[in-house]
């Protein structure tokens, strides 16, 4: 298993029982996205959607600042950012996901359980 990056992310999904594939946007940025994500939390509880995770070359040492989320229709859109609190902006992945800004700190024990955590997080405080 590598121990960095996208490829490291990606099997740990894969550990996790998630369906995942990798994803290029249109400047060149790695992700590992997973295909079927339930949302587990919130006002969106049970709906279903894809979930881009940009993906940093040292990841776990460093996570990317945001999520991508794609679904029909979109959960959030532009018109539903809230400073502050929340900032939400169309993705370089195409029309159809929305960049969601969020920083991740990850623990170094197990980071992409740590990361799957304050995502679920970031759904139950809509």
């Amino acid at each position: 298993m590598s121990e960095y990056g996208k490829e490291r992310l990606y099997n740990d999904l894969i550990s996790d029982d998630y369906s995942v594939e990798y994803l290029i946007d249109r400047k060149g940025m790695d992700y590992v996205a997973i295909t079927e994500y339930e949302i587990q939390f919130g006002i969106f509880k049970g709906q279903g959607i894809a979930l881009a995770i940009p993906v940093p070359k040292d990841y776990p040492r460093t996570a990317g600042a945001s999520i991508h989320v794609k679904s029909n229709p979109h959960l959030l859109d532009c018109k539903d950012t809230i400073a502050g609190k929340r900032n939400i902006i169309n993705s370089n992945l195409g029309n159809e996901w929305r960049y969601w800004s969020f920083r991740f700190n990850l623990s170094a024990e197990n980071p992409t359980k740590d990361l799957m955590s304050q995502i679920n997080g970031i759904f139950k405080n809509i």
